[in-house]
């Protein structure tokens, strides 16, 4: 994990990526202990959204923003919504 957003009263992780995949345990470890599950992964793909579960089987929404977007990330998070 890179760094958190303040989002609606909740602190969103937020990993930047500079490869295509990765195993993303730090931010498994935020979600884990987080009272929300949701997730931002900044990353040289396209804008997506997807089901994952953490290491210990937590379900949380992963939300994919391309790096060109990243000024845009407290708004996808808006759009998708916090769960």
């Amino acid at each position: 994990m890179d760094y958190v957003l303040p989002i609606r009263g909740a602190l969103v992780p937020v990993e930047v990526k500079s490869g295509a995949s990765g195993r993303l345990r730090s931010l498994h470890a935020f979600v884990n202990a987080a009272p929300h599950a949701t997730a931002v992964r900044l990353h040289g793909g396209t804008f997506g959204v997807e089901k994952a579960k953490t290491i210990d089987g937590k379900p949380f929404t992963l939300i994919n923003v391309p790096w060109y977007q990243a000024a845009k990330t407290e708004a996808y998070v808006n759009l998708v919504g916090l769960t």
